[in-house]
């Protein structure tokens, strides 16, 4: 308490509160939008057919939350122009590649984003086949990478130091970075060639 009777630390609890909130708010939406995703883009805000928010998410928080999944990569969004004048934010969201692979791959996303795992069991329960696209880049890299294994699976130096250059590839493998760097090249050259 503070010698006011305040609570210390209050205004960092709602902001963190916020913070958190968000964050499910951004979950909330992005795992809508995986769930849909075969059905293409999806109306948000105030247009006809628009996907309302779940619960008791506000329809601002609920379009704040497309809006930065769409600026960190997450999701594709289209703005639709507003014709009534009063400011208000409509378009279509649709899931890309990269917001899949934090769905399914639980790949690192660059904005925090609280998943809720019940939802993704489910998810995961529906019976599709998971989407694993690489883009040109991580495919590079991953062509690379099998290059290095081929080299040391072929180098003149005993099974103690092939195995010792192995584990090292096998952490960096199974690294955050690399899920991110890789994407699903990652998880693929490890079963492939460094297994055990």
């Amino acid at each position: 308490m503070g010698s006011d009777g305040s609570v210390v630390g209050a205004p960092r609890q709602s902001i963190l509160a916020r913070f958190m909130k968000d964050s499910v708010v951004r979950g909330r939406l992005l795992q809508l939008l995986y769930q849909r995703r075969t059905e293409g883009s999806i109306p948000l805000g105030h247009v006809e057919e628009a996907v309302p928010p779940p619960g008791s998410i506000s329809r601002r928080d609920w379009l704040r939350a497309a809006a930065q999944l769409s600026e960190y990569g997450l999701i594709d969004w289209t703005p639709l122009e507003d014709k009534s004048g009063m400011g208000l934010l409509s378009g279509f969201a649709k899931i890309n590649d990269f917001g899949v692979q934090v769905i399914e791959a639980g790949v690192a996303p660059p904005i925090r984003i609280s998943i809720d795992e019940s939802r993704r069991t489910a998810v995961a329960q529906t019976g599709q086949a998971p989407i694993a696209v690489s883009t040109p880049q991580q495919q590079m890299i991953t062509d690379a990478l099998e290059k290095v294994i081929t080299a040391i699976n072929q180098a003149d130096v005993s099974e103690h130091e092939k195995n010792e250059a192995k584990s090292l590839l096998r952490k960096l493998l199974g690294s955050k970075a690399a899920a991110k760097v890789l994407g699903p090249g990652a998880q693929s050259l490890v079963a492939k060639y460094i297994t055990g």
